[in-house]
């Protein structure tokens, strides 16, 4: 297409309600501040032994990021992605509304999502190393993935959060590090990884650490 017609083209649809399918959208549900740490720890434990898990990866969109990140770092380390890849759990969702006076809240996000839409995503980008797992948390052993060096924890409430801390921290190296999302108090709807992460830390006699508002951070 000449470059003439081509920017005609854009100028229409600018006007129209198609310009959200093709102006630039920032589309992580982290911030740039927050993506760049992920990266920076990741490089912290580089030298350390074991394999990467991200658990609760919804579309993938950190996903990419972080395998980039780790391409252009020449840091090649086996990656897990694990989601159920269909939305929340009902256990995990009554828990909430019942244990934990969420009954206005609603969690229907990340639905609309399945394995083999993130596994071309993955594709598309060129990325071979990152192996996606869709179970439950709650019913899957995250040990088996183990050893690890680094876990990237995203499963947003507290009943799964609190299961998958155990396990995760269980098989973390020596050196290594769990960066457990949404650890801010005052976001309501996702509090339950708050105080799933807090809890977890008086467990191991540790005070929390939280970066850039809401990244709990545990070192082993």
């Amino acid at each position: 297409m000449h470059p003439a017609m081509h920017k005609l083209i854009k100028d229409i649809l600018l006007l129209s309600p198609l310009r959200r399918r093709f102006l630039h959208v920032y589309n992580y549900y982290f911030t740039a501040a927050q993506l760049c740490f992920l990266g920076q720890c990741i490089e912290e434990t580089r030298g350390v032994s074991g394999s990467i898990a991200e658990v609760g990866v919804a579309a993938g969109m950190t996903t990419i990021f972080l395998n980039n990140y780790m391409d252009a770092q020449e840091i090649d380390k086996t990656y897990y992605a694990i989601d159920t890849f269909s939305g929340f759990v009902a256990k995990d969702v009554e828990f909430e509304r019942a244990h934990r006076g969420k009954k206005r809240e609603r969690y229907s996000s990340f639905q609309v999502n399945k394995k083999t839409w993130f596994d071309a995503s993955m594709q598309q980008n060129g990325i071979t190393r990152v192996h996606s797992i869709e179970a439950d948390v709650n019913e899957y052993d995250l040990a088996s993935l183990g050893p690890l060096s680094f876990a990237l924890l995203d499963v947003d409430l507290y009943r799964p959060m609190k299961k998958a801390l155990k396990e995760l921290y269980s098989v973390l190296s020596p050196g290594g590090m769990i960066v457990v999302d949404d650890c801010d108090s005052s976001n309501v709807k996702w509090d339950g990884s708050d105080q799933a992460y807090k809890e977890f830390m008086e467990e191991l006699g540790l005070a929390p650490e939280i970066f850039h508002q809401k990244l709990g951070i545990i070192r082993k």
